[in-house]
């Protein structure tokens, strides 16, 4: 289940990508709202697969942190950051 869930979350997270910077057009309502809950189911997918994914290297109750450490929250946390970064490359372009 734990692959299930962060598979999901990489698709989300894909869904998102192309609703911020592949669709053509200005930006409106509706695309910062699907954006928006791309972004935001996915950081619940991955979070559960990491719930799964620690618990699974530990063999019992995981801590936050390492809920945090591991590869789901990570690679979220690494898209997310790419995404501020483009997303401010491309508010600069408009000026």
């Amino acid at each position: 289940m734990k692959w299930v869930l962060f598979l999901l979350s990489l698709v989300a997270l894909f869904f998102a990508n192309n609703t911020l910077f592949l669709v053509p057009g200005r930006y409106d309502w509706f695309t910062a709202v699907a954006a928006g809950i791309a972004i935001s189911v996915a950081g619940i997918l991955a979070w559960l697969s990491s719930t799964k994914f620690a618990r699974a290297s530990l063999g019992a109750q995981a801590t936050w942190k390492n809920v945090a450490m591991a590869p789901p929250s990570v690679i979220w946390l690494f898209v997310i950051l790419l995404f501020c970064f483009f997303g401010l490359m491309k508010i600069a372009a408009y000026r």
